[in-house]
């Protein structure tokens, strides 16, 4: 976390975060198979999977007057998701896993689509989309506190939400962050009025 006081009246703090998680046996899903008589009749399937994840928290106070205020919060996230080495569980209750595209097996992509073809006499081929992804999102909200009478205030909030999923799960940090800004924004504006009746 980052701390930094520009002047007396304006504070702002930015937490960036990085996450990289690799996973061996990613999940894939569970496909029926009657010729899977070594896993009771279904197939599942499981694949490396890597990801990173790229963020940022940023918090910005602004005293413009005691009774005049301004505070925001953003927040933008990237999250891509690569799937690869696609295999199948060989036999329940086991560490035994058959990578397709050996001992016979085939795996091919087309338009989104895997099709896999198992080993084995009887065996008949299956299908899944592709489970690689990109996500984006940024979320933000802006609060101006006006102190119009001594004990009375008025809050305009304004707050904006945008998100994407895609189906690729190439990291592209330049172009994903351009596709960020271009994402159409949901906003919500609100007014909170207090006032104080003095007895």
């Amino acid at each position: 976390m980052l701390d930094l006081k520009p002047s007396r009246n304006i504070s702002v703090s930015l937490g960036p975060g990085i996450e990289r998680n690799v996973d061996y046996l990613g999940w894939v899903g569970s496909f029926v198979d009657p010729a899977a008589t070594a896993t009771y009749g279904k197939r599942y399937v499981f694949a490396l999977l890597n990801q990173t994840t790229l963020s940022a928290t940023i918090r910005l106070n602004w005293t413009f007057t005691p009774e005049l205020s301004l505070q925001l919060y953003v927040q933008p996230l990237i999250s891509v998701a690569d799937y690869r080495n696609f295999r199948e569980l060989a036999k329940a209750r086991s560490y035994e896993y058959l990578e397709y595209g050996t001992a016979g097996s085939s795996i091919s992509l087309q338009d989104g689509t895997y099709t896999v073809l198992p080993p084995g006499a009887g065996s008949a081929p299956f299908v899944f989309s592709n489970p690689d992804f990109t996500l984006k999102s940024f979320r933000g909200n802006a609060v101006l506190r006006w102190e119009y009478l001594p004990g009375s205030t008025v809050y305009f909030v304004w707050t904006q939400t945008r998100s994407q999923y895609d189906v690729t799960g190439d990291f592209q940090f330049n172009h994903s962050l351009g596709q960020l800004m271009d994402i159409r924004p949901d906003n919500i504006f609100m007014v909170k009025l207090n006032y104080w009746w003095n007895r």
